[in-house]
């Protein structure tokens, strides 16, 4: 792996954890790092865990480069963080998964459901189009929260190494780069900048015209066309906004603001 890979809690010290050392040269976790890592855990010690610890862990996701992996096996019932989501026991055994999932599907025994978002990697659903592996990002420059039902502590898996690592590589591609920290904008931002940027980061718009029509009919915002362009034009001046699309430097803003709550609250609602 390109990344450090850590096992966390439980994990770091069970028999299972001692496979994905042996397969992926992981090391149990003293602590969460600060670098661009992968941290791997048993979901339903997550599922147990009191909410603080729960925050901790999905607020460690917030960074650029942080992946978590919650593995089976699953506590029943539904967890509430960072969104609603639970795991099914499935009547038998899933089909048409492809590498590591193809190696693991006869071990597979649940598929989640809820409204963590499914991933464009190999074996993220089977052929019923079941779900297989689930994700949430808190912003959209965050790292990944990520949980899956292919039980990657398998012995099978010391026989499929390279498989096994290409399908962690996609996950954490999609974790993103690990950032050095950047100045902040030394313009001050108005509450209606904030507000237009956290209607931009509620979804996403593909240009000027869509994201203005989108606001015309929006029940929360209150903005008129004209406000709207002209926070737009602002925005883009500052170097803030492409298009209808914040930069890297506004997303940061944004999360390091008051108005960050409102950003994951929207893209929640937004999660059909």
């Amino acid at each position: 792996m390109t990344v450090p890979v850590l096992l966390h809690g439980a994990l770091g010290t069970h028999r299972r954890g001692k496979i994905l050392q042996e397969a992926l040269s992981a090391e149990q976790a003293k602590e969460l790092p600060d670098g661009r890592a992968l941290v791997v855990a048993f979901a339903d010690a997550f599922q147990g865990a009191e909410e603080s610890e729960q925050s901790r862990l999905v607020e460690w996701t917030r960074v650029s480069g942080h992946l978590l992996l919650l593995v089976p096996p699953f506590a029943a019932g539904a967890c509430k963080r960072p969104v609603s989501w639970r795991a099914e026991r499935m009547a038998s055994a899933p089909r048409g998964g492809e590498g590591i999932a193809q190696v693991l599907a006869s071990e597979v025994a649940y598929r989640l459901d809820g409204k963590l978002q499914t991933p464009a990697v190999p074996g993220a659903t089977w052929s019923d189009l079941s779900v297989c592996v689930g994700t949430y990002r808190l912003h959209p420059a965050a790292g990944l929260f990520a949980v899956t039902c292919l039980p990657l502590w398998s012995l099978a898996v010391l026989d499929a190494p390279n498989e096994l690592e290409r399908w962690l590589a996609s996950l954490v591609a999609l974790a993103g780069e690990s950032r050095p920290a950047t100045q902040p904008v030394e313009s001050v931002l108005q509450p209606d900048h904030y507000g237009l940027l956290v209607f931009l980061l509620s979804k996403s718009f593909d240009d000027e015209e869509q994201a203005i029509a989108a606001l015309r009919s929006s029940s929360i915002f209150r903005f008129t066309p004209e406000r709207g362009r002209s926070l737009l034009k602002e925005l883009r001046a500052r170097g803030l906004v492409v298009g209808a699309m914040p930069t890297t430097e506004a997303i940061e803003l944004v999360m390091e603001s008051p108005y960050a709550p409102y950003v994951s609250a929207l893209r929640e609602v937004s999660i059909p």
